[in-house]
């Protein structure tokens, strides 16, 4: 893979510690075991996702809600919530940690998903339209915009690939 290199865990938490990049477009690879309501659990139990998204790492969360509202004629009056009820700390725009759990996540700015897939426990795909009613809705309800902003917090663990400006960086469990 042109413009690839492989790096620890370690040296992306280092490198989104030292970000001076600004906002900046990326686009994401992760895996994660979503949530299901208690129907979606009993039918499908524990899933797995891998997904490539597009988004902005680097951004400002309440500057982009504050955006949007001034979009829509609205007042500039959005503040963020603490992360994790006072638990979560932010470092910079691209990096947080949950101080009790001693974890990294990346923050990003989501807007575009790219491919997604799911699977359940003996590793059968299932298809978005058959397990999508069963995930807890996710659309911000504090923001008071018509169009929402998705901010993400992903755990550095979960990051498989990040790419940006040009480079594509793998990470290595």
């Amino acid at each position: 893979m042109k413009n690839s290199v492989k790096i620890t865990k370690e040296q992306l938490i280092e490198m989104l510690k030292n970000w001076n990049f600004g906002s900046q477009p990326a686009s994401i690879s992760y895996v994660t075991n979503p949530k299901l309501n208690a129907e979606g659990t009993k039918k499908f139990g524990q899933i797995t996702k891998v997904a490539l998204v597009g988004g902005m790492i680097g951004y400002s969360y309440e500057s982009a809600v504050n955006n949007q509202l001034e979009r829509e004629q609205k007042e500039r009056e959005f503040l963020a919530q603490s992360l994790w009820n006072g638990k979560g700390k932010r470092i910079n725009n691209a990096l947080s940690t949950h101080i009790e759990k001693n974890t990294f996540y990346l923050t990003y700015k989501a807007q575009q998903t790219f491919k997604s897939y799911y699977f359940d426990s003996a590793l059968t795909l299932i298809a978005y339209n058959m397990i999508k009613m069963f995930f807890p809705p996710n659309k911000p309800t504090n923001q008071g915009t018509e169009t929402a902003v998705y901010h993400r917090e992903i755990s550095i663990d979960n990051v498989r690939k990040l790419k940006f400006k040009k480079m594509t960086y793998i990470i290595s469990q």
